[in-house]
């Protein structure tokens, strides 16, 4: 089944909004989006996907170019364990759903982490239902929540005026699980997607391979 409504993009202080966040072709606002509920779980909750656009990375270079951080780590929280940053508008509706999402650096590849700890955007939140109160997951397109202690590199952009969260760009486009953990991923089906994939993993595969131990 799928529901219609419109949406508003509201730009938070943690600049994190679908399109704030990660430059997607249009705003929301200015569209009809679409909500998908389906059989789909995630840790125990129902998943609602909701659509919109992405620009896609032109390939490995432009992936690398859009970054502030590319980092190697561990996500130190699962998607029920990190914070939702929830926004609706005046009738109730979800206007942002984000979570924020401890990280574990292990290798900084790009940009400077003056901690060893970052706190990453997901596109995806623990959303309680505006008249049955029920909790759901709601996350946007095809995006997979970190998997907890899985490994990753992350290609990052800072969040908007002042957000202490980085952002996997272009959506999922920027996060890859490189220790075979995160089977989820695999669900992506999008053809570039997969093509940025193998080549992020060709080119780091060293690196990758020096981090393997911890």
């Amino acid at each position: 089944m799928r529901i219609y409504f419109t949406t508003i993009v509201v730009i938070a202080i943690f600049g994190a909004g679908v399109v704030t966040a990660n430059n997607t072709t249009k705003s929301l606002a200015q569209s009809t989006e679409k909500v998908s509920a389906s059989t789909e779980m995630i840790e125990g909750l129902t998943v609602t996907r909701t659509e919109g656009s992405i620009i896609v990375p032109k390939d490995i270079e432009d992936l690398i170019a859009k970054s502030d951080i590319i980092a190697i780590g561990k996500p130190t929280q699962s998607i029920t364990e990190s914070t939702p940053l929830i926004q609706r508008d005046l009738e109730g509706y979800v206007t942002q759903a984000i979570s924020q999402t401890k990280f574990k650096v292990q290798r900084v590849l790009k940009g400077a982490s003056y901690s060893d700890t970052l706190l990453i955007g997901q596109q995806a939140a623990i959303v309680a239902d505006r008249i049955t109160g029920k909790s759901f997951l709601q996350v946007f397109e095809d995006y997979q929540p970190l998997v907890k202690n899985a490994k990753y590199i992350l290609f990052l952009k800072k969040g908007l005026n002042g957000s202490p969260l980085y952002f996997p760009v272009e959506v999922y486009y920027g996060k890859f699980n490189v220790d075979g953990t995160d089977q989820a991923e695999n669900k992506i089906e999008n053809s570039d997607f997969k093509l940025i994939q193998k080549d992020v993993i060709e080119r780091f595969k060293k690196i990758i391979d020096e981090t393997s131990a911890s």
